[in-house]
């Protein structure tokens, strides 16, 4: 700012020019005699320093922009370039956009609509897909981890989450069916990502599933509870489980004193299940189960099969911003002639930031033999409204 003011024809822009190599107090008069006498009059004046000799401002040119410098033949890493949500191209996994990296079918998989444009979406080093590669995280023990690798069926009308639904079932009228229960990890040994994780995992549920009705003045009709402990598998697309599961149902206190002459079943089964899923795509899982007793009472048999689909978007809401889902699943049961029930779900759902846990709103429609497992042999049709929160 001096120097503008004493030279107002220097502009702002010229003193930040590094090309720049004079300025007008060049040319100023000759310093003053008293200097002047105490030069030698027979010694050869050196030439004055030019004012690029003695840069030292940090606007000094460097050495690369005073010649031009060849092309180098040698190969150059990709320039790792900022993404959305803080994640590079080369962000400790392979480079997703690169020469060098091909696509293989298992991959495209990744290429989800609800990805496109999300500022949280995923990449192929999420997933890590290529087994036990170079740029695969190493497997490792994590105690109580805080994700579950392999999450509850979302059209299973009897898995471990928090629900409350409002129906209407024929031929009893208004109905609340509740579900009060949860999953959770307790070791595991494989990757330690955010999201997206794999490996083995040791976890533990339990659930609630009571029937009030509202034509009794919400009096409870019946209540399953259900406990398990599964052991789940999960690689890129692929997921398997082998769990021990117990079930027992039981009525209502005040459904027994108004119905005296009830024939209560006292159901109960101990059972294996082997299960697994397949993601065609990231948001999309089809699965199937085989579910045999070992132990049974009350009208139980020993098979039970379970199989549907589930469309839920795996990326976090923006925003609040709600995206559709849909589920539907079939339950056939050899305690009633291999016959079952089939339920479908579909609404809105919610994915949260912090936690990987699900919130749904939507419709529900159940057609089959009776949800609640005392009343086994009674066919039941109903439909409403429900929200769910699943682990």
């Amino acid at each position: 700012m001096i120097c503008l003011s004493a030279y107002p024809e220097i502009t702002s822009g010229q003193l930040h020019k590094p090309e720049v190599t004079s300025f007008p107090y060049e040319d100023l008069p000759p310093a003053a005699p008293s200097v002047q006498e105490k030069r030698s009059a027979g010694a050869e004046l050196m030439p004055e320093p030019s004012l690029r000799d003695n840069w030292s401002s940090p606007l000094d040119l460097p050495q690369q922009f005073d010649t031009l410098q060849e092309p180098s033949s040698v190969p150059q890493p990709p320039i790792a370039l900022p993404l959305p949500g803080g994640h590079t191209f080369d962000s400790g996994n392979r480079p997703y956009f690169s020469e060098q990296y091909q696509s293989s079918p298992q991959e495209q998989w990744l290429n989800s609509p609800s990805a496109i444009g999300d500022s949280h979406g995923y990449s192929a080093g999420d997933y890590c897909l290529n087994g036990n590669g170079d740029h695969c995280e190493p497997w490792e023990w994590t105690l109580l981890p805080a994700e579950v690798l392999y999450k509850s069926y979302l059209g299973g009308p009897r898995e471990p989450r928090f629900a409350s639904n409002i129906a209407y079932l024929k031929g009893t009228g208004a109905i609340w069916e509740l579900e009060s229960g949860g999953r959770a990890g307790l070791l595991r040994y494989g990757t330690t990502r955010e999201r997206f994780n794999e490996g083995w995992q040791l976890d533990i549920w339990g659930a609630a599933f009571p029937r009030l009705n509202f034509v009794e003045s919400l009096d409870v009709d019946a209540v399953d509870f259900k406990v398990g402990v599964p052991i789940t598998w999960t690689k890129g697309q692929f997921q398997a489980k082998l769990e021990w599961y117990h079930i027992s149902s039981h009525l209502g206190d005040e459904f027994l004193l108004k119905n005296p002459g009830f024939n209560r079943l006292d159901y109960l089964r101990d059972s294996i299940v082997l299960g697994g899923g397949y993601f065609p795509t990231p948001d999309v899982r089809i699965y199937a189960d085989a579910d045999f007793a070992y132990n049974t009472n009350g009208g139980a048999e020993p098979w039970h099969f379970q199989f549907g689909v589930d469309y839920s978007p795996v990326c976090i809401s923006e925003r609040g911003k709600p995206k559709p889902f849909m589920a539907i699943n079939s339950l056939i049961r050899q305690e009633v002639n291999y016959s079952g029930g089939v339920n479908f779900v579909a609404g809105w759902q919610w994915r949260g930031h912090e936690k990987e846990s699900l919130f749904r709103a939507g419709f529900q429609y159940y057609a089959g033999q009776s949800l609640q497992l005392s009343f086994l042999n009674e066919y039941e049709e109903l439909f409403g409204f429900g929200l769910w929160y699943d682990f």
